[in-house]
């Protein structure tokens, strides 16, 4: 088993677990945990990421449109373009998120990732992830 399907083994059994992981995605580096409405967080993680929602506002990342299509009860196709290109952008209508990352309008942030150990765990999640920016990744 190669070092990237170990990282992607080792991150998926922790993200079913309920836990947060941490990932560096380009200059993003932040906390990720899993967005579904049906996701179980164990509760020193909850507590955590409800900390982190406090200061941060949450951004929900996609692997792909058809995926957040899935998710989102309005879609405008004129968004695609901007999401591939890199671009964050703020939507309405969620469905099928859990409700504590939502805001008024059901809406957040949302990003399709650009990295493949994020894109690779959200394809083999089935589910999108919600991630908090941190200040810096820890020194190794």
């Amino acid at each position: 088993m190669s070092d990237f399907e170990q990282l992607i083994e080792n991150n998926l059994a922790a993200l079913r677990a309920g836990k947060a992981i941490p990932v560096q995605a380009g200059s993003w580096y932040g906390l990720v945990a899993n967005a579904a409405w049906d996701a179980i967080l164990e509760p020193s993680t909850k507590q955590q990421l409800k900390q982190f929602q406090l200061a941060i506002q949450p951004v929900l990342f996609f692997a792909e449109e058809r995926q957040l299509v899935q998710f989102v009860s309005a879609y405008d196709l004129a968004d695609t373009e901007k999401l591939e290109a890199g671009e964050w952008l703020e939507m309405n209508g969620f469905l099928g998120i859990e409700q504590q990352w939502l805001g008024t309008m059901q809406s957040a942030m949302v990003a399709m990732v650009q990295d493949q150990h994020l894109f690779t765990l959200i394809k083999r999640l089935r589910a999108p992830l919600v991630g908090f920016r941190l200040a810096a990744p820890p020194d190794h």
